[in-house]
């Protein structure tokens, strides 16, 4: 990845950011803590107004012969110079969706349609996301396609290095992986499976969902034919973005209408798309560069690497802490592998959901589940008993809402177990 550099230290563009997100401003006045950011992050103050502004002044579709659509497309415009932008994504097009998961599935069928055949494979791992999983398998496996998982280690989360190895000689159309682990916060190494891709030709899609709020990568450099994220995740609206490799799109059969463009980012836009949402995640990563002074032009770049430095730090102190705690058991965050600030932890004696739940009635709100990491979760031996609680520190996220949210899981721990009376 690049280095992006900016004028502010990471703990004023967290400030920055606390300051002009109003949900969080909002539950500060409440005593809330919200720590259900891989879930989704609270939106900022200015991609709320970029949405706002858009509806206010008139709307229109595209192609319009009105200034709201003159406004509309010049919107667009704008979304995808800054998501380019965030990503130093020349050489591929940015595609708008109405999330990951749709895009998803739009571009496995759009490469089943090209590769597919009896004998071929599509490489996934037991780290996945769902949404990283079946939109590629399913495709395939209409056409005869297989599906080869590359297993876990339980204990270190890497991707086992002989499955890796085993997989070499293989006939692989897509190799798919996450940028980082949506239930537990690994970061797998990229690079074993990058080049897995390239020795077979296949295509290289990185889910980049859950790493983008903690530092965006450079999408060229990753070496990623696809790249997929949410907006959702990064202080933005519930919009999908999809970064196409040129050279691939190009080649791509994509399902689309017939009169709809057959080249460009609009070839896998379906149908009209979300273009208030569109407008506020490009005032979002507008907003976003404007919390930091860059020298180069991508300051959102340098913003959210700045909150995830920020946020490694915090999660340092909530692992450390979560671990002091009689009864908790924390996945991974040891030994060799890097993370996100997700953590992901049971309670002994206590269901996840029993344990998200009493957090909420103290104003801490984290999540519980699988999350649909459903392979991991089976690994891992919690798929039958519920999952994990999974906390994840945002870049709003404060030393004061992680001494909270240790607290409370100190006293809902040391708590005995509702003892239900017979029916």
């Amino acid at each position: 990845m690049g280095e992006d550099t900016a004028s502010r230290t990471p703990e004023e563009v967290s400030r920055r950011l606390r300051a002009q997100t109003p949900a969080v401003l909002h539950a500060e006045t409440r005593g809330w803590s919200y720590f259900d950011g891989p879930s989704g992050t609270q939106m900022i103050g200015a991609g709320i107004d970029a949405l706002a502004t858009h509806a206010r002044q008139g709307l229109s579709n595209r192609r319009g012969y009105s200034p709201a659509g003159d406004e509309t497309e010049a919107l667009i415009a704008f979304a995808r110079s800054e998501v380019a932008a965030l990503f130093l994504a020349e050489g591929y097009r940015v595609v708008f969706g109405q999330n990951m998961t749709s895009l998803a599935f739009s571009l496995g069928h759009a490469l089943a349609r090209q590769r597919a055949r009896e004998g071929t494979s599509v490489v996934v791992t037991e780290l996945e996301h769902a949404a990283n999983v079946d939109p590629w398998v399913q495709p395939f496996a209409e056409k005869g396609a297989t599906t080869r998982w590359l297993r876990v280690d339980r204990e270190s989360l890497a991707v086992r290095s002989e499955d890796i190895e085993a997989a070499q000689d293989a006939d692989i159309s897509v190799v798919a992986v996450t940028a980082a682990a949506n239930a537990v916060g690994v970061m797998p190494e990229i690079a074993p499976l990058r080049e897995l891709a390239r020795r077979s030709g296949a295509a290289f899609v990185v889910d980049g969902v859950h790493v983008v709020p903690h530092g965006p990568p450079d999408v060229a450099e990753l070496g990623a034919d696809v790249f997929i994220c949410s907006g959702y995740k990064f202080y933005g609206p519930h919009v999908g973005v999809a970064l196409v490799r040129e050279s691939l799109a190009a080649e791509l059969p994509a399902y689309k209408v017939t009169p709809a463009p057959s080249g460009g980012p609009e070839q896998f836009e379906t149908g009209s798309q979300n273009h208030e949402g569109i407008a506020s995640l490009g005032g979002t990563v507008a907003g976003l560069g404007r919390l930091v002074e860059s020298p180069n032009g991508t300051g959102a770049r340098a913003a959210l690497r700045a909150l995830g430095r920020q946020e490694g730090e915090l999660g340092t102190s909530l692992v450390k802490g979560l671990r002091a705690i009689p009864g908790v058991e924390v996945v991974g965050h040891d030994g060799g592998q890097q993370y996100v600030a997700t953590v992901a932890f049971n309670v002994a004696g206590r269901t996840p959901s029993e344990i998200s739940q009493a957090l909420r009635s103290r104003g801490v709100f984290v999540t519980s589940g699988d999350f649909y990491a459903s392979a991991l979760a089976a690994r891992l031996g919690v798929d039958v008993s519920g999952g994990w609680v999974r906390a994840g520190v945002a870049g709003y996220t404060t030393e004061d809402d992680v001494a909270r949210l240790l607290d409370a899981v100190t006293t809902v721990a040391d708590q005995p177990r509702a003892r239900r009376e017979p029916a």
